[in-house]
């Protein structure tokens, strides 16, 4: 007799039945149950026959399934047991001891799909179909063993069919937790703004969209708003009542073959819209025309394939192919999740409601060359491998935070917060860690560090300051980007190398705003070897939303008169920031300012009005351009940004903007590669590059192809983001400094 104990994502993907019917299968008596943090499997039978199964946990597990590790032991006796029969036994709630996640919320698999459109079938239609293959699961879970009376489905109770196929443990619906039907699940209801009822709510609403309306749309982790993505008209007055004059919105596509016409798609990135994580993905446009009123100034769009029900459906009533699906909230609070909310705050043509509460909100995931722009949907709570095993809560950054916890050798990072510095998302954000924490069979008391960003104004920096006056837990306070250079040697498995870190701005351990660093990483350490040579930044914080802020700082002696007109002070603003300059006692080393600068100087965007807009514009100006080959000098592993920048400057006027701006994105990373290259080369250790910046495919090619041409190893992230979202990953990892 054996007694299995299975560690991994075993609940919430059909483990149980399938452990069932292999026992079934190999001849084997004994029971499964579920306890919360694993699947206890007690096995009797021949020995061959225990290692078949044994192998047949590993080779066959179901798809959602993922098993971290088995602890296998011999057993004598078992008052379980009931003769040669094998059962599923009722579940038993964990001691706390593991994490056995719940898997993320996934698309509605083909098999349902095929049911919602068989006009026989009791589901066809409808928007809540799903079985142990898919359907949503973290956002409905509010705590483990999972089951039914566990998540928010609990209050709808099962009709007798439901709850056959619910009992039947050959079905592929046994035991599918959020399983329903029209005649006891949740359903869509449509309303206007009087809040009257309009029949035929799904029909109507794709009606309504091609019709030119705006839809707030309740999802599985919560609102988006859709309209038609190639109606100008409405796209425009989406944008005047969200407050959002040039933000990218991302699109619901009708299928791959929709896309495909629109945009280049290569292996990688039709793998990733077709993935039962479908989420957002950054695609160049075939015509930098195309969806202009959507992504406008951007040379790529960010585009999605249906993954709700819903999503079918709705696209089954309609002839668009396109629908913007942006979240629904205003910039910087929280994805609204309930239908009063919407009511309340959006300012949109009807509501698609339903009645199924959202436990966790969890926007969707944007990647993009197969790195993480957000991480949430369809892959959160998965667990990510790291060296220790000490329980650590990590606070992250302020602007597109997430936070990660730490248990087992795992690092949990959570779905997207978004920006801390906003009171609602502040209280989004304790609320989610309570519910991680549940999610993990945690306890606050339990946790043996807490780490934060060392910025002082960070409101995340004061709540973990707050936690640990509190508890009594010890506080470690981790320089931004040094987080970012051990988030993408850990991510790779990686002791030592050296991390190119470009980024925005983040407060450096000599007081200065950091953001274009080279760091020395070792098991125990992490040294700045190199940096670009600092500037003051202007108004401080003002600079990231007006970059001729940072013109001026570097050009302060140059005839700047031709930006007046797009500088809303003029002129007169201008000669002011020059005075300005020798007074400000705020510096800077950031990359990502410089290239906002860049873009102002070559008038690619003067203003910035979303997060990366500047340097984003600045990209896809690049894109199709030439390279001048002007090189950056280096001093010391210094370089010398400001020179670079006035011969950008006076060439502006005799070589085309596409070829300046390309120009720029390639000595920027080739001054940056031979300061890594040059401290590498001595001990072959390898080279990562990590940080916002890592986004842009132009700089990171120009990294890639230097780095690795001098015969050394390239790393980039592909697990965590390589921005905000990724700091409380390498803050977590900082567990060595302090226990």
């Amino acid at each position: 007799m054996k007694s299995i104990v299975v560690y991994g994502t075993v609940q919430a993907v059909g483990f149980r039945p399938f452990v069932y019917k292999t026992a079934i299968e190999n001849g084997l008596s004994g029971y499964v149950r579920n306890r919360g943090d694993n699947v206890e499997i007690v096995v009797d039978g021949p020995q061959d026959q225990i290692t078949k199964f044994i192998d047949d946990l590993n080779q066959k597990k179901p798809p959602l399934a993922k098993i971290d590790r088995l602890l296998i032991n011999d057993k004598s006796f078992d008052e379980n047991f009931k003769g040669n029969l094998f059962y599923i036994k009722e579940s038993k709630s964990g001691n706390g001891g593991s994490a056995s996640m719940i898997p993320p919320d996934v698309c509605v698999c083909e098999d349902c799909q095929r049911e919602l459109f068989l006009k026989t079938d009791r589901r066809a239609f409808y928007p809540f179909i799903n079985c142990t293959n898919c359907g949503p699961r973290f956002t409905i879970i509010k705590k483990t063993p999972y089951d039914r009376e566990m998540t928010t489905m609990e209050k709808f109770k099962l009709c007798p069919e439901c709850l056959k196929e619910y009992r039947d443990v050959l079905n592929r619906r046994y035991h599918a937790e959020p399983v329903a039907c029209p005649v006891c699940g949740p359903h869509y209801s449509l309303f206007n703004r009087s809040r009257e009822k309009i029949e035929n709510p799904i029909e109507s609403a794709a009606k309504l969209l091609e019709d030119g309306k705006i839809i707030a749309i309740k999802g599985l982790g919560g609102y988006h708003i859709g309209c038609d993505a190639l109606n100008k008209e409405v796209v425009d007055e989406l944008r005047i009542r969200l407050g959002r004059p040039y933000q990218p919105f991302a699109i619901l596509g009708r299928n791959i073959e929709a896309i495909e016409k629109c945009c280049n798609v290569n292996y990688e990135e039709k793998n990733a819209l077709t993935s039962r994580e479908r989420p957002i993905v950054v695609l160049e446009k075939k015509n930098p025309k195309e969806f202009e009123i959507v992504s406008p100034g951007l040379h790529n769009v960010g585009i999605m394939l249906p993954y709700s029900p819903l999503h079918f459906l709705l696209f089954n009533y309609t002839t668009l192919d396109f629908f913007v699906m942006t979240s629904a909230n205003m910039p910087g609070n929280p994805m609204i999740i309930d239908n009063n909310s919407a009511f309340e705050s959006l300012n949109v043509d009807y509501f698609m409601c339903n009645n199924l509460e959202i436990y966790n909100r969890c926007d969707d995931s944007v990647v993009r060359d197969g790195k993480f722009i957000r991480r949430s949907r369809g892959f959160v709570p998965h667990g990510i491998n790291i060296p220790h095993s000490k329980k650590v809560l990590a606070f992250g950054a302020e602007l597109n935070n997430v936070f990660t916890l730490t248990k087992e050798k795992k690092a949990f990072i959570s779905q997207h917060i978004g920006n801390t510095s906003r009171y609602d998302t502040l209280l989004f954000f304790e609320d989610a860690i309570k519910k991680m924490l549940t999610l993990l069979n945690m306890r606050m008391e339990e946790i043996e560090l807490l780490v934060s960003d060392l910025h002082p104004q960070y409101e995340t920096t004061k709540l973990a300051e707050r936690y640990s006056k509190e508890s009594g837990i010890p506080l470690l306070k981790v320089q931004h980007h040094i987080s970012h250079a051990r988030a993408v040697f850990a991510e790779n498995k990686i002791e030592e190398g050296i991390a190119i870190v470009c980024d925005g701005t983040g407060y450096g351990l000599d007081g200065t705003s950091w953001g274009g660093e080279v760091f020395h990483v070792t098991g125990n350490g992490e040294e700045r070897i190199g940096h670009l040579k600092k500037y003051a930044l202007v108004g401080g914080d003002k600079a990231a939303k007006e970059p001729i802020r940072v013109l001026v700082s570097i050009l302060k002696d140059e005839d700047l008169s031709e930006y007046s007109t797009s500088y809303k002070y003029g002129g007169q603003g201008i000669e002011v920031l020059k005075k300005l300059v020798a007074e400000e006692k705020i510096f800077s080393t950031s990359c990502g300012r410089i290239l906002d600068m860049f873009s102002t100087m070559l008038f690619s965007c003067s203003e910035r009005t979303y997060e990366g807009e500047p340097a984003m514009k600045l990209e896809s100006l690049a894109w199709n351009g030439n390279d001048l080959k002007i090189p950056i000098e280096v001093e010391n592993n210094i370089l010398q940004i400001e020179d670079f920048a006035k011969e950008i400057f006076n060439l502006r006027h005799k070589h085309i903007r596409e070829d300046l701006a390309k120009t720029v994105h390639i000595s920027l990373a080739n001054a940056f590669s031979d300061i890594a290259i040059e401290n590498a080369r001595v001990d072959h250790l390898p080279i990562g590059f990590s940080g916002g910046v890592a986004y842009n495919r132009i700089f990171t090619n120009a990294i890639r192809k230097k780095v690795e041409s001098s015969g050394l190893r390239y790393v980039e992230h592909k697990l965590i983001p390589c921005g905000d979202g990724g700091v409380s990953f390498g803050q977590s990892l900082f567990a060595y400094k302090n226990i």
